[in-house]
């Protein structure tokens, strides 16, 4: 399998990790007091369609979509609020 390369915020470039989208996910409804199950992140991340070179901001906001198309609103709010943060 071909990898793929992403863009940072600063401009460098490091491989996908599938595993950084899930534990951003699973913060997001810890944060909301709930827990993502396996079958919920197959769920949100059926939504994506991640290809090389996106940026990781556009994978955040496939995310955000993905969580809102799952009804997942106040764990999408929980991440978008903490994307404003960083």
């Amino acid at each position: 399998m071909e990898e793929l390369i992403i863009i940072k915020r600063d401009g460098k470039t490091e491989s996908f990790s599938i595993d950084k989208i899930k534990n951003a996910i699973s913060k997001a409804f810890l944060s909301v007091g709930a827990f993502a199950t396996e079958e919920t992140l197959t769920a949100v991340l059926g939504h994506l369609s991640i290809h090389a070179g996106m940026t990781v901001e556009e994978i955040q906001n496939q995310v955000e979509f993905a969580l809102m198309a799952e009804r997942y609103y106040r764990v999408a709010k929980a991440f978008i609020l903490y994307r404003q943060k960083h």
